[in-house]
């Protein structure tokens, strides 16, 4: 449930309570008011025909005096009277108010006190009247009190609504804020630190945006540090690669070519008829050093990727898939890409990224198939790297250290790389983009002039 429908019911059911808490209130102040209206006419009424009586035996015209006694209460609110004779049928009768009508008859239950009739009895002289008969009627005091009571609930109604209203307006224009705020934070956990919200709304809500802003600012230097950092390290490596692979070349190539040299100036200074399996064994020398210079192209090649001149990012790739399906032969490895040439920052950074993510799909999988496909679309080299390796352990997401490294490196150029699991076959997608000119700093700049220098 929203805040905003949290708090209309919130202030529904105040509004709700109040309403019932003021309605019994009241009620009973009602209940009491009307009692003692009632008895109060009673009272009243019963005292007037005690002076009626206390009158009778001076005055000469008795009947006309008794009828002008209970004409006299014709529109009385709360009292009715009546002459009754000997038989009890009513011989004269007051007319009261009728100021009722429309009173609702449920409202009459629910207020009206007890209605006593009383019957007053009086002498001889009023012959053939032999009573007086006090009726009180509440009607006309509980119809005052559903008019107060009708009034009093649609000014609060009107309380109610006009307050709803005004902290509705008010909250409202509070939580605009809330929606750009929510979608900042998404973009910031999302990676992206060039996220500012304008300050806006009560205090509260400016002062969380200024933190937000701070918050993205810090996480803005932070990142610019990380990427400088991770250049940083890239150019250590390839420093270290580029000595590795000058020091394998220049001392271990000379020293494995002059033992394939000095096997062959052996063999043929043996005999052709040599019983002694000499020459057996300078050829397996000579087999030997060539497979030693073999395997130290491949390790020059792990090396140096990308720095082939006049090979390319397919060749490289493919001749990368082809050590790894020697390696790995129940595993079908395959590619589909242009023959293209990019310039030598891209095809070194697209050829890391992708063999990272292979090499990825090999150590925590178990794929049959890995497929790779390169493809430009615009300004921008994409690649994509799809295995069957059964995707995520137990459904989580696992990212690496080289490939948030690639990640890395692929934004700092411009570009970007996801990871995604695959549900059919079940596997990992790892899609990666990378502009055709991109913003290669003056560190990773000389990290490739120098492996272009120690080219084999």
């Amino acid at each position: 449930m929203s805040l905003n429908s949290r708090l209309a019911l919130t202030l529904a059911i105040a509004f709700l309570a109040i309403l019932t808490i003021g309605g019994m209130v009241s009620y009973f102040q009602a209940r009491e008011s009307i009692a003692a209206e009632m008895e109060a006419a009673e009272i009243s009424a019963s005292n007037r025909v005690s002076l009626l009586i206390a009158e009778l035996p001076a005055t000469r015209d008795v009947q006309g005096k008794l009828q002008g006694f209970v004409r006299s209460h014709n529109g009385d609110r709360d009292v009715r009277m009546m002459l009754i004779d000997t038989l009890g049928v009513i011989r004269a009768s007051s007319q009261p108010s009728t100021n009722y009508r429309g009173l609702p008859e449920w409202f009459v239950t629910l207020l009206a006190p007890p209605q006593p009739t009383r019957i007053i009895p009086l002498s001889a002289l009023a012959a053939p009247s032999v009573a007086v008969v006090v009726s009180i009627d509440p009607r006309n005091e509980i119809a005052e009190t559903w008019s107060e009571a009708v009034h009093g609930i649609a000014i609060l109604l009107t309380f109610v609504l006009v307050t709803f209203a005004a902290i509705w307006i008010v909250v409202d224009h509070a939580m605009r804020t809330l929606g750009p705020m929510k979608n900042a934070f998404e973009r910031i956990g999302a990676g992206e630190a060039a996220v500012r919200l304008v300050p806006d709304g009560p205090p509260e809500m400016r002062d969380l945006a200024h933190g937000l802003n701070r918050m993205a600012d810090r996480l803005d230097d932070a990142s610019i540090a990380n990427r400088r950092l991770s250049e940083q390290l890239q150019r250590l490596q390839d420093e270290e690669r580029a000595a590795l692979a000058r020091d394998l070349h220049d001392d271990v190539g000379p020293l494995l070519f002059a033992i394939d040299v000095e096997a062959g100036a052996i063999a043929r200074t043996l005999p052709a008829n040599d019983e002694t399996g000499a020459t057996e064994r300078a050829a397996a020398i000579k087999q030997s050093a060539a497979q030693a210079r073999k395997a130290v192209r491949r390790i020059l090649t792990e090396l140096r990727p990308g720095v082939m001149p006049g090979l390319g990012l397919k060749a490289a790739l493919e001749d990368h898939l082809a050590t790894l399906g020697e390696r790995h032969p129940d595993i079908a490895f395959r590619m589909d890409a242009d023959d293209a040439t990019y310039s030598a920052p891209v095809e070194t950074t697209a050829f890391r990224a992708i063999r990272e993510a292979v090499h990825n799909a090999l150590k925590h999988g178990l794929p049959s198939r890995i497929s790779i496909r390169l493809a430009v679309r615009g300004d921008m080299l994409h690649f994509t790297v799809l295995d069957d390796g059964g995707g995520f352990a137990e459904g989580k997401h696992r990212k690496g250290f080289g490939l948030i490294g690639m990640a890395e490196r692929l934004e700092s150029a411009g570009g970007a790389l996801t990871v995604t699991e695959v549900l059919l076959p079940a596997g990992v997608r790892v899609e990666g983009r990378l502009p055709l000119s991109p913003n290669i700093s003056a560190n990773q700049a000389g990290a490739f002039e120098d492996a272009q220098e120690a080219k084999l």
